[in-house]
């Protein structure tokens, strides 16, 4: 039986537990001096890493900037990110950042848009390196860009982005060696991706598709659309995360599961049985920042009450349930 505290070795990074806090984008957050990134995103994420999560993903991050230093990639930015990671790493975090490529209608986009786009998908993972960032995440989630190149209802172009499984990945398979040769050999190149894309086969074949280009790491959330279908009997988590444990039996690589995962009781359930290789901790984590020491170490864990309109996405600071501390 695997247990929570289990290390997980990924190209060579040594991750000490099952507990990971995904990304997600600090809505009332403020970076200094007209960057986007500043201290309150460096004592976000400082709090966590002492808190005891494995792996931390940051939340996502445009690559569109990356080549010429502009958008989320100024000079401010890149300090407040390098900070970000080095506190991380002084609590013996691995810590990777999220690439998004917005929200465009792949169909309508030139190749050279496309070009342009992989230029930055490229240069954001190089600058991630060298920030000291462990690895990146590109975002084939949520019904974004990336993602629309995956879904294969969606996408309908007749180039070699378009068609089979192998075309629609090929946005990123295409430049992923020249970011290898680019990175250090421990750099981690993990994916956000659904399982429905349309159909259940369509994401399985996607993410066999990036494990046999080289990539180390899934993390399943949903494409366009979230699934639901019901669950197994006994089965104490949503059909979003049943989607990562799904497609964990179809991959050799590690798996990441996500999607309101709040307690310890489904974060063991997960772990020990089996089901995935990480849970991912959201809102759980934003309520209790110490959430995965409280949990490895056998203490009372501040739950998320799981409100129908997170206070997150106005002001982090009247969350109700942080508020009964």
């Amino acid at each position: 039986m695997t247990e929570i505290t289990d290390e997980l070795v990924i190209r060579g990074n040594h991750i000490k537990n099952r507990i990971v806090m995904p990304p997600m984008v600090t809505f009332s957050f403020h970076g200094d001096n007209g960057s986007y990134y500043g201290k309150q995103h460096i004592e976000h994420y400082t709090k966590r890493a002492k808190g005891g999560a494995g792996l931390i993903i940051v939340q996502a991050t445009s690559v569109f900037g990356a080549v010429d230093s502009t958008g989320m990639w100024s000079a401010g930015d890149i300090s407040a990110l390098k900070q970000i990671a080095s506190n991380c790493h002084e609590y013996s975090v691995i810590v990777m950042m999220q690439l998004h490529c917005g929200n465009f209608d792949i169909n309508e986009l030139s190749a050279e848009d496309v070009h342009s786009m992989q230029r930055n998908m490229k240069q954001a993972a190089i600058r991630a390196c060298e920030m000291d960032f462990d690895g990146v995440e590109y975002h084939f989630a949520h019904g974004y860009t990336l993602c629309k190149f995956l879904d294969a209802s969606y996408n309908h172009r007749t180039d070699q982005y378009g068609g089979d499984a192998l075309n629609r990945a090929r946005v990123l398979t295409q430049v992923l060696p020249e970011i290898r040769n680019n990175t250090h050999k421990n750099f981690i190149v993990s994916i956000r991706m659904g399982e429905y894309l349309p159909e259940s086969k369509d994401g399985i074949e996607a993410a066999k598709t990036f494990e046999k280009a080289g990539i180390d790491l899934l993390h399943i959330s949903f494409g366009m659309q979230p699934p639901t279908n019901p669950v197994p009997d006994g089965f104490i988590c949503s059909p979003i995360t049943y989607s990562g444990c799904k497609i964990k039996k179809e991959v050799k690589i590690p798996v990441i599961a996500v999607n309101e995962i709040r307690t310890e009781e489904q974060v063991r359930f997960l772990i020990e049985n089996d089901y995935v290789d990480f849970a991912a901790v959201g809102r759980g984590m934003l309520v209790d920042p110490d959430f995965a020491n409280h949990v490895i170490n056998g203490a009372p864990v501040n739950t998320c009450l799981g409100c129908e309109r997170c206070f997150w996405f106005t002001d982090s600071t009247l969350c109700p349930a942080e508020n009964k501390k």
